[in-house]
């Protein structure tokens, strides 16, 4: 289930307006109307469904779900009390933490050379020079991240710093 399709309802015999289809457009309308009516197009495994929900439309089967808008990154939250809020997903640009890190360099260093990566030979290009395997240039973790991040000044701009790191 996904919405795919969103409008704000008509009122009071005012002119219809069009379905948004764009993931941005719908979070934006949502976030700057969340206390209005609203129509959605729900898609239920290829069935479509237009639903309404707002606080003179409440609807009790939508009621406390969290629906992924167009795909899922965005989530459409419905209250209770017929508002509705934008909430992110959980794991958007989440790192690896370090254990699985070390098990990907584990399979990588196993199949080293067995894989048809390693055994087609490299092309030659203009473009092709940053052509490699991800695991070989290392990965990034959490652990990293936090490490790196443990020096940095938060307000460094306004501190008139050169850097936002300690030196």
């Amino acid at each position: 289930m996904k919405i795919i399709r969103a409008r704000l309802k008509s009122m009071f015999g005012s002119r219809v307006s069009e379905f948004i289809t764009v993931k941005g457009r719908i979070k934006s309308l949502i976030t700057e109307n969340r206390e209005d009516n609203f129509d959605f197009v729900i898609d239920e495994s290829g069935r479509k469904s237009v639903k309404s929900f707002g606080p003179d439309f409440i609807d009790a089967n939508l009621v406390g779900t969290q629906i992924p808008i167009v795909d899922n990154t965005f989530f459409a939250k419905f209250n209770e009390d017929g508002t509705i809020d934008v909430v992110m997903s959980e794991n958007e640009g989440a790192l690896p933490r370090e254990s699985t890190v070390k098990q990907l360099e584990k399979i990588r260093k196993a199949t080293k050379s067995v894989t048809i990566d390693d055994r087609v030979p490299k092309l030659k290009g203009a473009n092709l020079g940053y052509e490699r395997n991800y695991v070989d240039s290392r990965i990034e973790s959490h652990e990293d991240f936090e490490k790196k991040n443990k020096s940095f000044i938060p307000g460094w701009n306004l501190k008139h710093l050169k850097s936002p790191f300690k030196k």
